[in-house]
């Protein structure tokens, strides 16, 4: 009986204790976002993206901010413009921080 038990914990330490937490991996998309909205289509959306990579962060960091900047304007005709804010590392993932502004359409 002491044999099962022991080896029991001994799997479920060398199965749990050797593997890697899965959100390490994944590209973190933070849900709350900056607004500064002048009104009509001059709109500043402000949002923030972690990954392992940073081609991973950035990207999503411009699709958060796109999307947030679609749920503010909504369907009005308007061009989009992207800028890097801030770069940083948070843990063993870089975090990329977004501007998207809302231009009106030429």
């Amino acid at each position: 009986m002491q044999r099962i038990i022991l080896l029991f914990f001994f799997s479920y330490f060398l199965f749990n204790g050797c593997s890697t937490v899965g959100e390490n991996y994944e590209t973190f998309f933070d849900p709350e976002y900056k607004v500064i909205d002048r009104g009509k289509l001059d709109v500043i959306v402000k949002s923030r993206s972690c990954a392992l990579f940073v081609q991973d962060a950035v990207s999503g960091a411009k699709r958060a901010a796109e999307f947030h900047l679609r749920s503010v304007v909504g369907k009005q005709n308007h061009r989009k413009t992207f800028k890097e804010v801030r770069r940083y590392n948070v843990g063993n993932k870089i975090c990329v921080e977004m501007s998207a502004t809302a231009l009106p359409p030429l």
